[in-house]
């Protein structure tokens, strides 16, 4: 994805094949209707933690990866494994 309408029309596409409302993704997200149909719209400046849990909520998967790594498999070296990284910090504890 390259722009904000490319990650609002991936949303949208995978909320309404979860057969789920707008107001029921909302509900799910703690957020409000308008907010997912901002995302759903390519707003630019919806809050990134929403994103991400409604990423999470409609089971799509995020990634990362360097503009010249493109294309790459999974098992090359030198592609970033920013994954590893995610989880790492998922499992520290916080002091």
């Amino acid at each position: 994805m390259h722009n904000a309408e490319q990650l609002g029309a991936a949303i949208r596409l995978k909320r309404k094949e979860k057969k789920l409302t707008q107001s029921e993704l909302a509900k799910l997200l703690g957020a409000e209707r308008k907010w997912v149909l901002n995302l759903e719209s390519g707003n630019s400046k919806a809050e990134i933690g929403l994103i991400l849990r409604a990423i999470q909520v409609l089971g799509l998967r995020a990634s990362l990866a360097d503009k010249g790594q493109v294309g790459r498999g999974p098992h090359d070296l030198k592609t970033p494994r920013l994954d590893l990284v995610f989880q790492h910090l998922q499992r520290a504890p916080r002091k």
